[in-house]
């Protein structure tokens, strides 16, 4: 029995073989699933992702309405406008940080205005900027983000 090393085995195919090996090789199917995968893990993954970050930002967003409401919600119950913006103040301060996994209450500039004629209108508003994701390339920060603003009406019931 002859020992054949693998440099002569290569050698030995002749060139009527070549089409054959390749028609086989084309043939086969194995491992194609995983390129298709690897192919389009990077696109899946940006839009789970990006789907991720919408969500968290809108998310962001509604809390601070929600804030900004609850603290025009207060104010409406003050007798003056010292009154007024402390119980708005006090009423935002309360909502963001029951909201503190998704909102930081110190990141938050809330301010009270006051329209000074009758009917008096409160506004509440509050700027927010918040960096916590802003290393990442996909996800927008939320910085320059245009303030939340509610504004409530204060009427006198008496007339």
């Amino acid at each position: 029995m002859c020992r054949t090393t693998s440099a002569a085995r290569r050698a030995a195919v002749t060139a009527a073989e070549m089409p054959v090996r390749r028609r086989r090789f084309a043939g086969d199917a194995r491992g194609t699933a995983a390129i298709e995968f690897a192919v389009l893990a990077p696109l899946l993954m940006a839009v789970l992702f990006g789907t991720v970050a919408f969500g968290l930002d809108y998310a962001v967003r509604i809390a601070l309405t929600y804030a900004a409401a609850e603290g025009g919600r207060a104010a409406v119950a003050g007798l003056d406008d010292g009154e007024r913006k402390s119980l708005a103040v006090a009423a935002v301060t309360d909502s963001l940080s029951a909201l503190s996994p998704l909102i930081d209450p110190a990141k938050a500039r809330i301010s009270v205005t006051f329209s000074g004629s009758a009917p008096e209108e409160v506004g509440v508003s509050i700027a927010y900027d918040d960096t916590r994701f802003a290393h990442l390339p996909f996800l927008p920060a939320l910085e320059g983000m245009a303030p939340v603003a509610v504004r409530y009406v204060v009427t006198d019931p008496s007339g």
